[in-house]
């Protein structure tokens, strides 16, 4: 849910904090950063919010996953929810630093601008790198959905991610990153549904560890 609201509030304002996730010119850097700093605050602070709620379900998921076992893919994806979460609580706050550099008319650095679109990146890539994990982890059999859904997360959602970054067209870039975020509102969705009740189903078919 918070997901989805930041995705739409993107869409309302036309203000994307994954702008500020690329490199750009200094001087169109901070300008950016002036003209969209009121919307620009208010994303990350629901960005804030979202990103603890996505590291307690990855650490919840991981546990699931592990059913009483914490083997090497389980351990990774909570490694890998954690780690992304940290480096997106980082990001976030380092783009408002930057907002208020911008704001007190002064330039802002072109190395500044490089480590965040480096370190951004590497938050993405572990992130999805965690979801491969989970598609690996999910047991073969069971539901269709929990089926073609771990095939998504293995040959579908990491080559998106990684290619969302090497596009080299503004319009590809943009789909791609936006089919990355979509993809990633309908995957906490299908993890929420195939993992409601798990307890109380207690081993029914469902495509997942009972």
């Amino acid at each position: 849910m918070l997901l989805g609201a930041l995705c739409l509030m993107i869409l309302t304002s036309g203000v994307s904090p994954q702008w500020f996730e690329q490199v750009h010119d200094p001087a169109a850097y901070a300008h950016a950063l002036r003209r969209d700093g009121s919307w620009l605050r208010t994303l990350l602070f629901v960005d804030d919010a979202f990103i603890a709620a996505y590291v307690i379900a990855s650490v919840t998921l991981a546990s699931a996953l592990a059913n009483g076992s914490w083997r090497p893919l389980p351990v990774l994806v909570a490694i890998g929810g954690v780690g992304a979460g940290v480096l997106d609580l980082a990001e976030n706050h380092h783009v408002l630093g930057l907002l208020r550099i911008a704001e007190l008319e002064r330039a802002v650095p072109m190395s500044e601008i490089l480590r965040r679109a480096e370190l951004s990146q590497l938050k993405w890539m572990v992130a999805h790198l965690a979801f491969t994990a989970v598609g690996v982890a999910m047991p073969r059999y069971g539901h269709r959905v929990a089926r073609w859904f771990r095939y998504s997360l293995i040959f579908v959602q990491l080559p998106l991610g990684a290619a969302a970054w090497v596009a080299t067209t503004p319009w590809l870039s943009t789909t791609l990153g936006w089919g990355r975020l979509l993809g990633f509102v309908a995957g906490f969705a299908v993890i929420a549904w195939l993992y409601a009740d798990r307890d109380a189903a207690d081993g029914a078919e469902t495509g997942v560890p009972g």
